[in-house]
């Protein structure tokens, strides 16, 4: 699989050349090999792909994401047979029991939690323990409202104020982040086999990626802290601002006791829900937990 995100957010066009990406714009031509890419997030007016070089993009396991002009996504592309075992993949999602997915989404939220509290510590931030005291009280009845209660409490110590339906620098830069992290787990997801509209907890008929907003949970302090380092007075993001937060992709965290990218990260949760759900394994779900901002891999533009 590539490592590299791509961002496009100027007019120019796009073709597909002996396995190279060759952008056109105003700067000139820009060759980029496709097989070292992960995902390509567009956004702005006049950036033309036409549908086969969409389709070549889908072969290689590229996924290609378009956001709006407040960087929340409006669509994913990414290839529709991911895996040899797809079909019985899909299958074992539909049948897994709800007592399983219960118990999966209870794990993702502790750690979701964990994770904030975490995040207020690494940030130099009060509120870190008040936030992992909700981890006392989940359980199977209540574990939507401790994680509503958890998060307002969390984004009441992240920024006093802060209202995440509203169209300021901060939730542009967040909408950013989520978005490149939420693009790569789709991308995970297909190639190791998984629809991404079957969720674990999220369940909407109108969502193709319930099951990408159920494993991102835990990695959003992520994005947060690399959003927070990385806050301005601009709703719209300079290109360099939208390439700082992409970067949290390539931010290191733990993985079962092993420091990974969160791109690694991301591939290694995957493979253990298809181990969970697809061959029974009794294994926890393995989940990120947040380490302070550290480069592990570069990221192109």
């Amino acid at each position: 699989m590539g490592f590299r995100t791509l961002e496009i957010s100027s007019a120019c066009e796009i073709h597909i050349k002996e396995g190279q990406l060759e952008i056109t714009s105003e700067n000139g031509v820009a060759l980029i090999p496709i097989e070292d890419l992960n995902q390509i997030m567009m956004h702005g007016a006049n950036i033309r792909l036409s549908t086969m070089d969409l389709s070549i993009l889908s072969q290689n396991k590229v996924s290609v994401m378009t956001l709006d002009e407040k960087y929340l996504p409006t669509a994913i592309v990414l290839p529709f047979e991911g895996h040899t075992r797809q079909s019985k993949l899909m299958h074992a999602q539909i049948s897994t029991y709800e007592e399983l997915y219960l118990d999966l989404w209870i794990q993702i939220i502790r750690q979701k939690i964990s994770n904030q509290s975490r995040a207020l510590s690494i940030m130099g931030m009060s509120g870190a323990e008040n936030v992992s005291k909700y981890l006392d009280d989940i359980s199977k009845e209540n574990v939507d409202i401790t994680e509503a209660l958890a998060a307002k409490d969390y984004f009441a110590y992240y920024h006093e104020g802060l209202n995440r339906r509203g169209d300021d620098p901060i939730n542009s830069r967040l909408n950013y982040g989520y978005a490149v992290v939420r693009s790569s787990i789709a991308r995970s997801l297909v190639a190791a086999g998984f629809h991404p509209t079957f969720g674990i907890h999220h369940d909407s008929q109108l969502n193709a990626f319930n099951l990408a907003d159920d494993l991102i949970e835990p990695y959003r302090a992520i994005v947060d802290i690399v959003a927070h380092d990385n806050i301005g007075s601009n709703v719209q993001l300079s290109k360099n601002e939208r390439r700082a937060i992409a970067h949290v992709l390539h931010n290191a965290c733990m993985m079962d006791g092993a420091k990974v990218n969160v791109m690694s990260a991301i591939d290694m949760m995957v493979e253990s829900l298809k181990r969970i759900i697809l061959d029974k394994s009794n294994e926890k779900l393995m989940l990120p937990v947040i380490l302070p901002v550290e480069s592990l891999e570069g990221i192109t533009e």
